[in-house]
């Protein structure tokens, strides 16, 4: 019998250290798995112990498989705060933000980790375009902002887990373990608290600009000149900046998002970013109108829909309405915006799962080949039309480079290439939509976002594992470390056995 009750949702709700120590030593002892679900924003098989279904196999409700899956939200509070360090110690079940859509109506503003960092001046200068991820989610993933200039996990100190034999660990930057740790998918232990180092509190000004491409401000494609940059140079001169692609023909627009932190507050006064416009003062009912056309449109436009209405609706009426939607800037000029860290930075966190629910595949490549890159993906919209470009967005932005082994940034900054799939189109993204950018940006040593979907073939399975493991220059010490700290496989899923070459128990 579990050492304590699974509760009525399906998940196991550790209160203390012990309890998490228990659960996994149950799990070990009984030859179960133990898995932790943070906010679930990352693709549903690399969160639980098992993920049935169609594909893309995406899930609200934990498995009820006979294994443990676990939710930390009733261990989500500050351990310490160091003002002497300025640093803060907290716990993995902590949300960066409110998350709106936690089952467990835990999360909230006032115990979220910014909101509380705010409340004492004190900041991190780099997250992602959301911030609902519970800390323990977001490190795991190897999760990141949109800046060269910053980075997440740069701000991590120390980490305390505890592994597969039931051991607790701490671990901090004078042990090299402490690099594996920090990006381990769940792999080496349940992540107990994490310390932070801050900075002082600051606010942000910004603009997004949306124009057809060759109106961007940014050579995209080419080596600058006239007064662009290229978009290496771009990121590197920009602090915060992130740019979104509609690839569709007869569209191509460009938003190019950038924001920097404001060096004198004289006079400042809060002007959120919108990112879809306001109606009576909410964005709730243009995301509705966005969703309903989005889910008409998926059904409409892809593979094996075929015929003259079909034609007509994709090179016509599609590209009308995507206009509608994303006009280029008017007489007005970007759209400006100025707010405080923690609300500007993460530009996307006003949209609702729910209304626009969204899948992805995300490429972390060198950022030296961004031109390359761009002319790559280029190509795949002309040469393929509406079955690559879709019925959403591509979005593209940077990230410097990492020391955790397992960070698809470890080692070298690079330009990440998110592509979009609307979470109620029909088909199979895994299938029919994603390999054809995996194989057009095979040749340039990507690696994927720990979070997001992976690239597959079931007809060779092993393929693009190997393809993946020879980017990392760390694998083998990570898988090496993983099989001491885990020798049961307490945390391994037959998802991460099969992207990760792992054997199986007792191989």
């Amino acid at each position: 019998m579990s050492p304590i009750p699974k509760a009525a949702d399906g998940y196991y709700h550790p209160r203390t250290e012990a309890e998490v120590r228990s659960l996994i030593l149950y799990a070990r002892e009984t030859g179960k798995l133990l898995r932790c679900r943070g906010s679930a924003h990352s693709a549903s098989a690399a969160i639980f112990t098992t993920c049935k279904g169609p594909p893309p196999c995406q899930m609200d409700t934990p498995p009820d498989d006979g294994n443990l899956n676990v939710m930390l939200n009733l261990m989500n509070g500050i351990v310490e705060w160091d003002d002497a360090r300025k640093q803060v110690t907290v716990q993995a079940g902590c949300h960066l933000g409110l998350d709106p859509s936690d089952p467990t109506h835990t999360s909230t503003l006032q115990n979220s980790l910014f909101y509380q960092m705010n409340q004492r001046k004190w900041a991190i200068p780099d997250m992602g375009g959301i911030i609902h991820q519970m800390v323990g989610g977001f490190l795991s993933t190897g999760s990141s902002g949109s800046s060269l200039t910053y980075a997440f996990n740069r701000h991590l100190v120390g980490l305390r887990l505890i592994d597969g034999n039931g051991v607790t660990v701490d671990l901090d930057e004078s042990d090299e373990r402490f690099y594996a740790a920090g990006v381990s998918l769940g792999l080496l232990g349940v992540i107990i608290h994490a310390t932070f180092q801050a900075v002082d509190a600051f606010d942000i000004v910004g603009e997004q600009s949306t124009t057809t491409l060759p109106d961007c401000q940014v050579d995209l494609f080419g080596d600058g000149g006239k007064g662009k940059p290229t978009l290496e140079q771009f990121f590197r001169q920009t602090e915060h900046t992130r740019l979104m692609w509609w690839p569709q023909e007869g569209v191509h627009r460009m938003e190019v998002w950038k924001a920097t932190i404001i060096k004198e507050k004289t006079g400042f006064k809060p002007d959120p970013y919108k990112e879809f416009p306001p109606i009576d003062g909410t964005q709730w009912p243009s995301q509705f109108v966005a969703g309903g056309v989005l889910t008409l449109l998926g059904h409409w436009m892809m593979p094996g829909l075929i015929g003259n209405i079909t034609r007509f609706f994709v090179t016509h009426v599609y590209p009308t309405i995507v206009r509608i939607f994303e006009p280029v800037d008017g007489k007005k000029g970007p759209l400006k915006f100025q707010d405080i860290w923690w609300h500007g930075l993460p530009m996307d966190n006003s949209a609702y799962d729910n209304l626009i629910p969204t899948r992805f595949t995300e490429l972390w490549i060198p950022i030296e080949r961004c031109q390359e890159v761009m002319q790559t993906l280029m190509h795949v919209y002309q040469t393929k039309g509406v079955w690559a470009a879709g019925t959403y967005s591509c979005e593209i932005y940077p990230t410097p480079a990492s020391k955790f082994w397992m960070s698809p940034a470890y080692e070298r900054d690079v330009v990440k290439v998110d592509v979009f799939w609307f979470g109620k189109n029909a088909g199979d993204p895994i299938a029919h939509f994603y390999p054809q950018f995996w194989d057009a940006l095979k040749p340039f040593q990507f690696r994927p976002h720990w979070g997001k979907y992976l690239p597959y073939t079931a007809v060779d399975p092993t393929a693009w594992l190997q393809y993946v493991r020879a980017q990392y220059p760390r694998w083998d010490d990570f898988m090496a470390l993983r099989a001491q700290m885990d020798p049961g496989q307490v945390f391994v899923t037959d998802y991460w056995r099969k992207h990760l070459g792992i054997p199986g128990r007792g191989g």
